[in-house]
């Protein structure tokens, strides 16, 4: 069922309950109506060609991604907002349908995350990479940090899933890891290289680096909640034109040099407007 349906549905189911209830308060109208809202996926306040995703916070490499949507939802006729909270709250609220859908995750999450629905191609990737202070840890795969202090974000699925029953330590987002990283309470970050290496320029962090190799690069999906099913193709097929065209590339490059620039000068990113990185990357 369409959304204009289910919203004159549930209109028609809100007259007919303020009509035969004499005396309901104000208070009641307004708790009905909200849930009719929400029924209908619609936010108060919100146009309904507006979708809300989530995205995890305090992670710069979303950003790309966010970046990527806004153009992509913009070419089917669609206005997205975008929230940022805490990783594996973000899951939930996708999950749970409260929002539209998740900006990026890893592949395979459908299989724990069961209502939302994964959609390919993928429009950006991350290198999981160790960050210490320490250049003589050898890395050759997740194994390579089980004898050392890990610390990683709660709800980064990559993470999460390759360290399980090593030492780790949880920071509530990449700020306070490299923080921690920098006081010595852990050995090791965890981190999409992206991400640490804007911490590092950030905070003016002059003695943490990259470990190589990576240990893993991890393609990145958009997700959305199955009641957005029917975008799903629509979505595909612009996320494979601009695959193709190298535009996702183009982007991705724009993007992090804009965020560089930021770190480097200690400014906020603007991903309220996204003004900073506004261009044209069609060509």
């Amino acid at each position: 069922m369409t959304r204009l349906p289910r919203l004159i549905l549930h209109s028609d189911l809100f007259y007919r309950l303020v009509t035969c209830r004499r005396g309901l308060n104000l208070k009641s109208i307004v708790l009905a109506l909200t849930v009719i809202l929400f029924l209908t996926g619609v936010k108060p306040g919100a146009a309904s060609d507006r979708l809300t995703l989530v995205a995890a916070a305090g992670t710069v490499d979303t950003v790309i991604s966010e970046v990527i949507l806004r153009t992509a939802y913009q070419r089917i006729g669609l206005e997205i907002y975008i929230e940022k909270h805490p990783g594996e709250r973000a899951l939930r609220l996708a999950n749970s349908g409260e929002v539209a859908g998740d900006v990026q995750r890893i592949d395979g999450l459908s299989a724990k995350y069961t209502n939302m629905i994964q959609i390919r191609p993928a429009i950006n990737f991350i290198e999981g990479s160790a960050f210490s202070k320490s250049q003589t840890i050898p890395i050759d795969g997740w194994k390579s940090l089980q004898d050392y202090r890990i610390g990683l974000i709660r709800g980064i699925k990559f993470a999460e899933n390759n360290t399980k029953g090593m030492d780790t330590y949880v920071a509530r987002d990449y700020a306070n890891l490299f923080r921690m990283l920098d006081k010595d309470r852990i050995d090791v970050a965890i981190s999409p290289r992206l991400n640490g290496l804007y911490q590092i320029k950030r905070f003016g962090i002059h003695d943490v680096t990259p470990l190589f190799p990576a240990i893993a690069r991890f393609e990145l999906f958009h997700y959305l909640h199955k009641k957005h099913a029917a975008l799903v193709p629509k979505l595909s097929a612009v996320f494979t034109e601009m695959a193709a065209s190298g535009e996702l590339k183009r982007i991705r490059e724009h993007v992090i040099n804009v965020l560089m620039s930021l770190a480097e000068q200690n400014l906020p990113l603007c991903d309220d407007t996204y003004d900073c990185f506004e261009t044209n990357h069609g060509s």
